[in-house]
């Protein structure tokens, strides 16, 4: 028995390892290819006059953002019965995001919230299911936003690229994807269907987790709150973007930021892909081909991301200051 557990071990290890270097190798091609569009000059050059004033507004209005964001998992969680302090969930939003940042995936933030909140409280799947209906409304809002803007620059007759469409299907299946979590009657069917194909232990936690989000099907009033005050939370994340522009001193005219506010959500979501180490290369080429539709130069476009990923980074680093203080701050356990 310990002998296959050794090795079920150690191929999850082999795999985790080919599929960090299989991201790398990504993120190394697309970089590559990126190189031999435009040069590190052009990027330099577009960054070589900041305003700090500007940027300083950025990293505030980023950090607001990021405190709005730590409150809606809060009152996610306290709906679920999840009875943790704010500030420790603060806390461990907070560790989120600089997992987020300095992991080679996104997803990681979120795991170790959900095992260490989860193993405090006793309810992993409870904390599981917040957890996953506060990524899904964000992703919601933010795609919601783009469209709406999509909708008005449509009307005033501002060109967009072809593109900017991808945002109504995601709109689509993120409806589709809430709804059916929040179902009751599939909420009920799932585990039994899961059960009927032999995947009992699949089941089991599939029931689990749909008891969670059972929790939520009766909160039409209150989901519909938390949804609005995401939007909120999302225009503030892409001012931010806006900011950095005029930080690195662009001038935007209204009808580029309008371009901005329908194309930033894109780039976003193509960086939810599990493809590259957190985003490296594909964040970049991405930008260089979409952003250019508002007026942006390659150069100018690249820049601008990497400087708003720059302030969630170095907002982020408060994170780690937390783990370190928690993990000298905690008193020794004993037992297993």
């Amino acid at each position: 028995m310990n002998e296959v557990r050794d090795n079920g071990e150690t191929g999850g290890r082999i795999r985790k390892i080919l599929v960090f270097l299989a991201k790398l190798t990504v993120s190394g091609v697309l970089i590559g290819f990126l190189l031999t569009r435009m040069s590190l000059t052009e990027v330099r050059q577009a960054a070589e006059s900041p305003h700090w004033g500007w940027l300083t507004a950025a990293f505030v209005v980023y950090g607001l953002s990021a405190f709005g964001g730590a409150l809606q998992w809060s009152w996610i969680l306290k709906v679920a019965g999840i009875t943790a302090p704010p500030r420790e969930i603060q806390r461990l939003y907070f560790i989120g995001l600089f997992f987020n940042n300095f992991l080679p995936a996104n997803i990681g933030g979120d795991a170790y919230k959900i095992v260490d909140l989860g193993r405090k409280e006793d309810r992993p799947h409870g904390v599981f299911a917040a957890t996953l209906l506060d990524r899904l409304i964000g992703l919601g809002a933010l795609t919601s936003l783009g469209v709406l803007v999509m909708t008005a620059v449509s009307v005033a007759g501002i060109p967009l690229p072809v593109s900017a469409l991808f945002l109504i299907p995601v709109l689509v299946v993120l409806v589709l994807v809430l709804a059916f979590l929040l179902s009751n009657r599939i909420g009920r069917q799932l585990p039994g269907l899961f059960l009927r194909l032999g995947m009992a232990k699949l089941a089991g936690q599939l029931d689990k987790i749909t008891t969670e989000f059972g929790l939520y099907r009766p909160k039409v009033r209150w989901l519909n709150g938390i949804f609005l005050f995401s939007l909120l939370v999302q225009f503030l994340r892409l001012v931010t973007h806006l900011l950095v522009a005029l930080g690195l001193g662009f001038s935007l005219g209204l009808d580029q930021a309008l371009q901005l506010l329908v194309l930033i959500p894109v780039l976003a979501i193509s960086l939810t892909l599990p493809v590259t180490i957190n985003g490296i290369g594909l964040r970049e080429s991405v930008s260089a081909r979409l952003l250019t539709h508002a007026g942006l130069g390659e150069g100018q476009a690249v820049a601008m991301e990497l400087a708003a990923y720059l302030i969630q980074v170095v907002f982020s680093l408060q994170g780690g200051i937390l783990l370190w203080l928690g993990k000298w701050g905690r008193s020794p356990r004993t037992g297993n």
